[in-house]
């Protein structure tokens, strides 16, 4: 005959107290469970994030910044050499009135590699009433006397290139 419950462990008579460092006996309490440490500060991971955040405020402002005053001091540029070419009888007949010019940054790096030379070349992107073409600027160091533009060429769409100054 099978016993009823008989799976279950066997527990020591008496029911009192468990002896030390022995099993707790049927009907007494356990020791109440540990409560969680104090949760420790995470100083060096709010030191760290407000650096982070720090270097990319840094890196994003100084960033702007330093677009926005290359583009509007470039911009000047443009407007200088507008005005400077505006009466040019080939800028007339290739361009017509000028209506845009804005700096092209990526061929002006590609200029300053071709013309390896001591010079800054500026190219600046054209759009006027008869088609577009581009200026290709040289500002020499120090200028010159005066004015900040050396050579001046202009490059239409079908490639061909005039000396305007």
């Amino acid at each position: 005959m099978s016993q009823p419950f008989g799976n279950q462990p066997t527990t020591p008579l008496g029911g009192g107290p468990a002896p030390v460092g022995g099993p707790a006996s049927p009907g007494a309490f356990g020791q109440p469970p540990a409560a969680p440490p104090p949760r420790k500060s995470n100083w060096l991971v709010w030191a760290l994030g407000g650096c982070g955040c720090s270097v990319v405020l840094l890196v994003l402002c100084c960033g702007g910044i330093t677009y926005f005053g290359v583009s509007k001091g470039l911009g000047a540029a443009g407007e200088l050499l507008k005005k400077e070419v505006a009466d040019n009888a080939d800028v007339k007949e290739q361009l017509g009135e000028i209506q845009s010019i804005s700096i092209n940054f990526m061929e002006t790096g590609q200029e300053k590699q071709k013309r390896n030379d001591n010079s800054n070349w500026i190219v600046f992107d054209a759009k006027g009433s008869e088609g577009d073409g581009k200026f290709i600027a040289e500002m020499p160091p120090g200028g010159n006397n005066g004015n900040p533009f050396g050579k001046i060429e202009l490059r239409t769409e079908e490639g061909k290139t005039f000396q305007i100054k």
